[in-house]
């Protein structure tokens, strides 16, 4: 199961009518995109194309380290820079407490070697995960980095343990071959890191977004932050960055991927300001980007943006039938999203504005008395639906109904009239040839596993297509860094005294996500503590 699972029970209509100051606080509203900075700052950059200077500072603390972002590598960076002893640790966030990260909300992290899988009998080794990785990555990452962090991975669960945060492991849902994602048991982990963390003498200063890296002589001296109306300079001797993404930035989600909407399954803080700052201060994007994508099911943003609280309705998006574009054409070997919905089928629907699921009503209605994994026959290829697809859908008459109502579910008497009423223009065509495969049991267009040919066209009083839009819980790509997380510069020359970790690290996730459940996570908790490490030496040479 993907580690990145929020439960914020928001609509995005009452977002967009509702008060950001409201949803974020003062000081969090300033980070979201498209809620401006200073009207002075906007001019700057209207003008010059410049970023806006460090203001003047009305107050000024002092640190050894300081961390900017609360999430998993933030959290794990401070704990491992207490843990060696590395004086003062400061971490500074937007978030307003230490719930209010996806940190706090991942339900799942990847692990290797550790005492509960031992106990299930896995045997797959740190060794065996890393060649996984580095294979599947093609060598496009930092190979040395991901190698360390793969080989943190074990520890990582001991923090969970000393931290108060119980685990257990969850099964190979995607028949990945092995066990490795530990499952949260509890919830909030983020009060008990903060609790565990200031008993270490970590200090955190919330409701505080940094917006700009101090640099003097080409090194990193420090951050500017926020805090309600207090410009505070936070002075220290080297600064790590892991603010966790940019996919609450809607203008950069639109720059890389394009008329593509992809729906934020993720925090509201996670606005792209790390990035920045670090490019600011003379670091470089990375080249690679990517998504942490909804494994849970589908989306639209007429809808409820949540996980466990959505339409049950949302399940057909990864059920393996026919989908199409928007123009009603087939686009991807649909067993893709439903067996590999984090990465390669996630994939394929960004390519897409959109994407619809078509089926009889024949079929709809057979899912209020029984699972359509069990209609289809169970098969056994399906791993994950035996675990998240095995129940009728709930409230069947009342969801459908509002599945309607919210816009993203039509229903036609034939397919003709479905394709007129949805624009699918291709949609008749496209079933005809769809049901042609089905009846010789084999998908010559993209060779989709036969256990999933199922026809459309049954003889239904009606048909239906279901509108999705691609979602996902967090991005990763950002500032290139080497070994150490520390920040590179244009001549991939390290920047003293800056280092970048989580998501935002762009040297260390590949596009697609890697097929490893909870990689985000893990490889950010395990950054952490790389850059921590670093930073620890860093200070000593100082």
């Amino acid at each position: 199961m993907n580690e990145n699972i929020t439960t914020l029970k928001l609509t995005r209509r009452n977002f967009l009518a509702g008060s950001v100051a409201a949803l974020l606080g003062a000081a969090g509203a300033a980070g979201l995109a498209g809620c401006a900075p200073a009207a002075k700052d906007d001019e700057k950059l209207a003008d010059t194309g410049e970023a806006p200077a460090p203001k003047e500072p009305t107050a000024t603390r002092d640190a050894d380290i300081v961390i900017v972002g609360s999430g998993a590598a933030g959290c794990f960076a401070a704990y491992e820079a207490a843990k060696a002893g590395a004086g003062s640790v400061l971490v500074v966030t937007k978030s307003g407490n230490a719930t209010d990260s996806n940190f706090n909300e991942i339900t799942g992290t990847a692990s290797v070697e550790t005492a509960a899988l031992k106990e299930a009998g896995e045997t797959y080794t740190v060794d065996d995960m890393y060649e996984r990785m580095i294979n599947y990555a093609h060598w496009t990452v930092n190979a040395r980095l991901l190698r360390e962090c793969v080989s943190l991975l074990p520890s990582n669960i001991d923090i969970f343990d000393e931290m108060g945060v119980e685990t257990m492991v969850l099964g190979d849902r995607y028949n990945f071959g092995f066990l490795n994602v530990h499952g949260f048991t509890g919830k909030n982990k983020g009060v008990n890191f903060e609790e565990g963390l200031t008993a270490l003498g970590v200090e955190f200063l919330y409701d505080a977004p940094v917006t700009h890296i101090l640099m003097e002589d080409g090194r990193a001296v420090g951050v500017q932050c926020e805090s309600g109306k207090d410009v505070i300079n936070v002075n220290a001797k080297a600064v790590l960055v892991c603010t966790g993404g940019y996919l609450a930035n809607e203008e950069k989600m639109a720059a890389e991927y394009g008329g593509c909407k992809v729906v934020s399954m993720g925090s509201l803080n996670n606005t792209g300001d790390g990035e920045r700052i670090v490019l600011e201060a003379g670091g470089v994007a990375e080249r690679i980007r990517g998504l942490g994508m909804n494994d849970i099911y589908g989306m639209n943003e007429k809808s409820t943006i949540s996980v466990f609280d959505a339409n049950p309705f949302m399940q057909l998006a990864f059920y393996g039938g026919l989908l199409t574009d928007p123009a009603g054409k087939r686009f991807m070997n649909e067993y893709m999203l439903a067996q590999e919905p984090m990465n390669g089928g996630g994939e394929a629907t960004l390519h897409e504005k959109c994407y619809y699921a078509i089926f009889s009503e024949n079929t709809v209605n057979a899912m209020k008395d029984a699972p359509y994994y069990q209609n289809i026959g169970a098969p056994a290829v399906w791993t994950s639906a035996a675990t998240m697809f095995n129940a009728p859908l709930a409230d069947f008459d009342a969801n459908l109904a509002e599945a309607q109502e919210e816009g993203w579910c039509f229903k036609a008497a034939t397919l003709a009239e479905l394709a007129e009423l949805t624009g699918l223009t291709a949609l008749p065509e496209t079933v005809a040839e769809y049901d042609q495969m089905v009846a010789a049991g084999a998908d010559t267009l993209f060779l989709k596993d036969p256990a999933f040919l199922q026809p459309i066209e049954d003889g239904s009083a009606a048909y239906y297509a279901f509108e999705y839009n691609p979602s996902a819980f967090n991005t990763f790509g950002g500032p290139r860094t080497d070994e150490n997380c520390c920040a590179l510069d244009a001549n991939s020359d390290p920047i003293p005294g800056l280092y970048v970790a989580g998501v935002e690290n762009g040297s260390l996730f590949c596009s697609p996500y890697y097929a490893v459940g909870g990689s985000c996570s893990g490889l950010s908790q395990a950054s952490g503590r790389v850059a921590a490490r670093a930073m620890v030496d860093y200070l000593k040479q100082a």
